[in-house]
């Protein structure tokens, strides 16, 4: 009865303007000068609530012209004097002044302002209200709003397919025929009936997620906002049914097929009921204070909803796992593009070994001119089974694809698609095939997999140039027959890790339970790690800050090297509180159990330094139109330097080791490294045009890693941007890794980072807070970084960044993985065996310490039993299985 009456006054309440476009309310308060006060919010989105409106009374003198509401963005990121590039917080992530002490009226009595910040405001979002009063004034809050347009309220609504028995709708808001919750509560609508059974329950739904997840470097701040969102942490429908069951799910789409919510956008959505079970309620929570839904309407449909597109990864065991499997069909050749008739001679040797094949391929330029050539080696058709459902396949690049679907992929080989090796494989059949890909220098080239029909084609692309004369040889290629499961193809890629992968950095002790990574800058940071007005660290107070993640075990800045005069990259000079300063805040962490790592640019260096000025461009990559590849962004003062010319390698060596032993940093970053993606068209660096800069990131590394050591400071770790590929993993420690923001969910669903399980000897730090502002990040990559076992790099302010729930979860995550350390850094064992379809469980560690994380990659509730324990696992939610839970 006290819900109805609530949402009687509700209803009777609204207005154009009301609650139903209200995007933040604050207030009372009472404020006397002298006064500073800084309010941090979570991200109050002004871009879609552009009109403050005030209610205040003044009084005193406020006098003249000054600030007395700043709006703060909350942007934090790196500063490039004079340069104006899209990642630097002072080009758009300034505080922008609101309100005036012009604006208000000092009389004491009841006023109302309002601000139109459209046109004012240069990002989406403030994370801080700053109030500043002087002495004399006082301000009496009486409500701040800060609000929308009629534009976001939903238009009509679609209708209700027409054998759907109507429910009644009730919510805490109404709009004309909708019923919704606010924008900043976590309100529930809840729609209700005669019990029911049936196939399917449709619903109307019209959301409106107000955050921003997208990286959008150079949008305007206006055009920026989520497309569409399927996370379970903003939005979720629970069926409750007569027997007092339940169960949660996320909507599937109508339109879409797809188990997504459309943003702005009225649609028909369904969720699948257990049949024969009458329903007697649905509940669609609104769990985010950046979301806001409305329903027309809903009700019960006897037939069944329609079949989602959307499809888990094939893991299915194969039904003769213990009978030996029969060889899978493979054809192996190879194919030259880009060489006149007869100027090329190959040779091509195959030889059959125990469990498959081995093949190789020798190039030579028997012509009078340089080819630049694409080599297609292997060209390779694997047939593992007649029946195309049965035939799937693994292309192991960021985000794994597991399918049997006919499709082609292609993928790089960098960070896009670390590891050389594919799978295909028929769990009915019980065949499969793993082809491998033996290269431990880098080399250039691109990975394909075809399926069409019942056969799968296994391409590699090799860029190749060759001068008159000259031979070249491609690297061995492995064909590892097996049984029905893909697994044991990735053990045969591990095999061949096996026989070369060492090793070369400490991989220190400290550095197998630093899972949480804390990134700050002393300038465009912030404020926790470095004072600007005195002019000294205080690494002490972001430790300090890091306890709203639970803490923190690694601290990486970057900026400590900004210098007016020569910028951020280049020289490194230690202007920013001085090398003393630094060596002791470095020290005075690393004795509280926090070691630091220091930031370098592998790649770009400042035009205004003095290694910039003496190297008088000879060392500047060459992009394909002949000309200096420079930082993009305004006025440009960083070029990119490749990484084949010896004297850059060393110079960037050598200061990196002097910085490493003059301040004990733990570690040091070598930024933009693994990314791969880029290419040098120089033709006066002693490399042919066009030559990827893997083969020079790994070179530079191997420098880096001597220079460390003949400066008496080897245990110093050296990570870099994104995870290394397989040759050259050896060379680096640890790595912060984007594959969870970057992967597609349409074709990974698992998201799913091999890499993880190929070296778990290196520290992965998943990238999940990307960009300089903040916005409410996806929940599920968090949940999925610890299905992984992997670490977080963590940026920004922690309160209005990341919000009271993610901190949450963020604290408990933390707890687990440092309680499971020894477990998360041993061996890692991706997707085994699941007592349930849609549960994918990877393990970790060995013996009695062994530890699973089990992930729900289906949207709706899975009930299950694993290792004697009753799980009950919610839409795309992760669990962690330990021997003392």
């Amino acid at each position: 009865m006290a819900y109805r009456l609530m949402l009687l006054l509700a209803m009777t309440a609204w207005e154009p303007d009301g609650e139903s476009l209200v995007g933040y309310r604050r207030g009372p308060a009472s404020m006397t000068g002298p006064c500073d006060r800084r309010e941090a919010v979570e991200p109050v989105w002004v871009y879609a609530y552009p009109r403050l409106k005030l209610r205040y009374r003044a009084s005193g003198t406020l006098g003249g012209d000054a600030a007395v509401l700043t709006l703060a963005p909350g942007s934090v990121g790196p500063v490039t004097p004079g340069a104006t590039n899209p990642e630097n917080p002072f080009v758009a992530g300034q505080p922008v002044v609101a309100v005036r002490s012009s604006d208000l009226k000092t009389d004491g009595e009841s006023h109302t302002l309002e601000v139109d910040l459209r046109g004012k405001m240069r990002t989406p979002q403030i994370h801080e209200l700053r109030y500043t009063l002087p002495e004399g004034a006082r301000l009496d809050l009486e409500e701040l709003t800060f609000v929308g347009g009629p534009e976001l309220l939903p238009t009509d609504p679609p209708k209700l397919p027409s054998d759907v028995v109507a429910w009644g709708v009730e919510a805490p808001v109404a709009a004309d025929a909708w019923r919704g919750t606010t924008m900043r509560g976590e309100e529930t609508i809840r729609i209700v009936g005669a019990p029911r059974a049936g196939g399917a329950f449709y619903l109307t739904i019209a959301p409106h997620f107000a955050n921003v997840r997208e990286f959008a470097a150079g949008v305007p701040a206006d055009k920026i906002r989520v497309k569409e969102s399927r996370e379970t942490a903003d939005v979720t429908v629970r069926l409750i049914y007569k027997d007092g069951g339940w169960e949660e799910q996320y909507p599937l789409s109508i339109a879409e097929r797809r188990h997504v919510l459309t943003n702005r956008s009225p649609a028909l959505y369904a969720l699948e009921l257990d049949r024969g079970r009458p329903l007697a309620a649905v509940e669609l929570y609104d769990r985010s204070p950046h979301v806001q839904l409305f329903v027309a309407a809903g009700g019960v449909s006897d037939a069944p909803p329609p079949t989602s597109l959307e499809s888990l990864p094939v893991l299915k065991a194969p039904q003769k796992r213990n009978e030996a499997a029969a060889p899978a069909e493979a054809s192996l050749s190879y194919r030259i593009a880009g060489a006149p008739e007869g100027a090329v001679a190959a040779d091509l040797v195959e030889s059959t070994v125990a469990g498959g094949r081995r093949a190789t391929l020798a190039l030579k330029n028997g012509g009078t001119k340089a080819l630049d050539l694409t080599v297609t080696f292997p060209q390779a058709t694997v047939q593992v089974s007649d029946d195309p459902r049965d035939v799937a396949y693994l292309f192991p690049r960021r985000g794994t694809v597991i399918s049997t679907e006919e499709r082609t992929l292609e993928a790089p080989y960098n960070a896009a698609f670390p590891l050389q090796f594919l799978d295909v494989f028929a769990p009915e059949a019980n065949r499969g095939a793993a082809v491998v890909v033996c290269d431990v220098e880098g080399r250039d080239k691109t990975f394909r997999l075809k399926k069409t029909d019942a056969k799968v084609a296994a391409e590699v692309d090799h860029r190749v140039h060759l001068e008159p004369g000259e031979s070249w040889r491609a690297p061995e290629v492995r064909i590892a027959f097996h049984s029905g499961d893909w697994r044991e193809g990735f053990s045969a890629y591990r095999d061949w890790l096996a026989t070369w992968y060492r090793p070369v950095g400490p991989r220190p002790a400290w550095l197998r339970s630093a899972f949480w990574t804390r990134r700050d800058y002393p300038v465009g940071g912030t404020g926790k790690l470095f004072d600007v007005k005195a002019g000294r660290y205080t690494f002490d107070a972001l430790i300090e800050d890091g306890r709203a993640f639970g803490g923190i075990d690694f601290i990486d800045v970057s900026g400590w090297a900004m210098s007016e005069s020569v910028g951020r990259v280049g020289d490194y000079p230690i202007e920013l509180g001085g090398v003393a300063d630094l060596a002791r805040n470095i020290r005075e962490a690393r004795d509280r159990g926090v070691p630091t790592g220091l930031y370098f640019e592998g790649y770009l260096i400042d035009k205004r330094s003095a290694v910039g000025k003496a190297q008088e461009g000879r060392w500047q990559l060459i992009d394909q139109n002949g000309k200096g590849l420079w930082w993009a962004g305004g006025e440009a003062t960083e070029f990119y330097a490749c990484p084949y010319m010896p004297e850059w390698r060393s110079y960037l060596s050598r200061r990196v080791a002097q910085v490493a032993a003059d301040v004990g940093a733990a570690g040091v970053y070598l930024d933009e490294f693994g990314f791969g993606g880029k290419r040098c068209f120089a033709t006066t660096h002693g490399h042919p045009p066009g030559v990827d800069t893997l083969r020079g990131e790994i070179e530079t590394a191997a420098a880096v890693r001597r220079e460390l050591e003949a400066s008496g400071v080897g245990e110093t770790i050296l990570y870099i941007e994104e995870t290394p590929p397989d040759a050259a993993a050896p060379y680096f420690d640890a790595a912060l890794c984007y594959a969870l923001p970057l992967t597609d969910v349409r074709q990974s669903p698992l998201k799913l980072n091999l890499s993880r399980f190929a070296f778990p000897d290196i520290r992965l730090w998943d990238m999940v807070s990307l960009g300089i502002d903040p916005r409410a990040f996806a929940a599920e990559d968090f949940r999925l970084s610890l299905w992984h076992g992997n670490g977080l790099w963590l940026k920004g302010h922690a309160q209005t960044w990341y919000g009271e729930k993610l901190l949450a979860w963020i604290q408990k995550a933390g707890s687990l993985l440092h309680e499971h350390a020894e477990a998360f850094a041993g061996p890692a064992e991706p997707l085994v065996d699941s007592p349930h379809p849609a549960v994918f469980i990877n393990r970790f560690g060995k013996g009695p310490k062994t530890v699973h994380t089990l992930f729900n990659a289906s949207y709706r509730t899975a009930r299950f039993s694993f290792e004697g324990r009753d799980f009950v696992l919610a839409p795309r939610d992760v669990a962690v299985a330990a021997p003392s839970q």
